[in-house]
């Protein structure tokens, strides 16, 4: 019976409630419809073109007028108060241009006194230090040098540049840096190698062009090797000064593409064009290789005297001035001969050989041996051991004899070292298969 009293008694005033909302909701939107109304907006009126010019006129001319009114104010202010000094900005202005000017001067004239200032400080030795050769001796002395018997005359020494001279080297994204070798590049070290102390002499730093040194030079042709810490930096320019060589400069040669790196000896330089690797045409190596065979063949002193010869010429001119040289040397010794005292008569009247002649100097086939050719030529005769003609043919002999030594024995030396070279080189393979 309590229960259901209860529930009865909540179904009541859930109901009561409901009706209570309704009552709430009816009375709120009856007073919302007869409230008062909102103010409605006010209608804009029409503007012509003709009045809109006209109020854009007048703002430009409000706006001209406050700007004049203002430039007057300042030019008025700046007259009163006369001409300003920042103080500040010229002491900047002094500090950075006033020891910029010292320190030029001092540069320039050796003499200034902000020269000889730095020279007592010792500031200048500080500076020399870095910018001269790392070691006074670039190349060791002849007698220290390993694998060289004493017995061995010192040859001449060719310097080379390495960069546009004997290889090209060009970059890209793809492959980074690639080298292209001069053609005839191996064939000029291996021959050259046989007459000269070859030395390559590179601007670049050693971590740079070792590799390519190493690559291009693989049996070893090249003696000495020297980088950047070798040259001589000189406004702007790292140069090649040949008097820290260690060489005589009279027994000195270099092939280069710059001449400002060689403008303390420029005497010794062959001026080289610098190599394209699209030029696949390019013979400068092979050119002016019979010129630099001659210079060591013949033993020249003072080999800047043999080159003022070509002053101005770069090598493949030079290359044609030797080749026009030695057609006309040997045009004047065929009219020379022609002319001595055993051509009594033209070649143009001699009878013609009964036999072709034998290029091979074997005797041909169905020809009997002579006595010449058993026993050789005859013994000069007495006219041809006095005088002197016999002198410069003894010492012409005497020259062929000592060079044939000398490069006897200096193929010798290039050949063991080579062997060792390649013995070294199959051993580094050999542990890199093992490894």
């Amino acid at each position: 019976m309590m229960s259901l009293n209860s529930l009865r008694v909540a179904g009541l005033v859930a109901n009561a409630g409901k009706s209570h909302c309704s009552k709430l909701i009816n009375n709120a939107r009856h007073l919302s419809s007869s409230g008062p109304a909102a103010p409605a907006r006010p209608v804009r009126q029409a503007v012509t073109k003709e009045e809109r010019a006209a109020r854009r006129a007048a703002r430009k001319e409000q706006a001209s007028a406050v700007i004049s009114n203002k430039g007057a104010v300042s030019g008025e202010a700046a007259k009163s108060a006369g001409p300003s000094f920042d103080a500040s900005r010229m002491g900047w202005y002094a500090a950075v241009i006033i020891p910029t000017a010292l320190i030029g001067w001092g540069i320039v004239d050796d003499d200034s006194p902000m020269a000889q200032l730095s020279r007592m400080v010792g500031l200048t030795d500080a500076i020399e230090e870095y910018a001269v050769p790392s070691r006074v001796k670039l190349i060791p002395d002849w007698n220290q040098i390993p694998n060289i018997p004493p017995n061995i005359p010192q040859p001449p020494t060719l310097v080379l540049d390495l960069e546009n001279t004997l290889v090209c080297s060009t970059w890209d994204r793809k492959y980074g840096w690639r080298h292209a070798k001069r053609p005839g590049v191996d064939k000029f070290l291996a021959t050259l190698s046989q007459y000269y102390e070859i030395v390559i002499f590179s601007p670049s730093q050693d971590g740079v062009a070792a590799p390519v040194v190493a690559s291009l030079d693989t049996k070893g042709y090249t003696m000495h090797h020297l980088y950047r810490d070798s040259t001589n930096y000189q406004n702007g320019v790292h140069c090649k000064d040949l008097s820290w060589l260690n060489r005589s400069l009279r027994k000195v040669v270099v092939l280069d593409d710059d001449p400002e790196a060689l403008k303390f000896q420029p005497e010794n330089l062959i001026r080289v064009k610098p190599y394209d690797k699209a030029d696949t045409e390019d013979t400068t190596l092979e050119r002016i290789t019979p010129l630099l065979v001659e210079i060591s063949r013949e033993g020249y002193e003072d080999i800047p005297g043999v080159l003022r010869q070509f002053e101005g010429m770069d090598a493949d001119e030079i290359a044609d001035e030797h080749e026009r040289r030695i057609n006309e040397l040997r045009q004047r010794q065929n009219q020379i001969s022609q002319r001595g005292l055993g051509s009594f008569a033209s070649k143009s009247n001699l009878p013609p050989p009964e036999l072709p002649p034998n290029l091979d100097g074997a005797p041909a086939s169905g020809q009997q041996l002579t006595s010449k050719d058993l026993v050789g030529s005859a013994p000069p005769t007495e006219t041809e051991k006095s005088g002197v003609i016999g002198w410069l043919q003894r010492r012409q002999q005497q020259q062929e004899e000592a060079n044939k030594e000398k490069f006897g024995l200096w193929n010798e030396v290039m050949m063991k070292k080579q062997a060792e070279r390649q013995k070294k080189m199959e051993e580094q393979l050999a542990q890199q298969q093992s490894a």
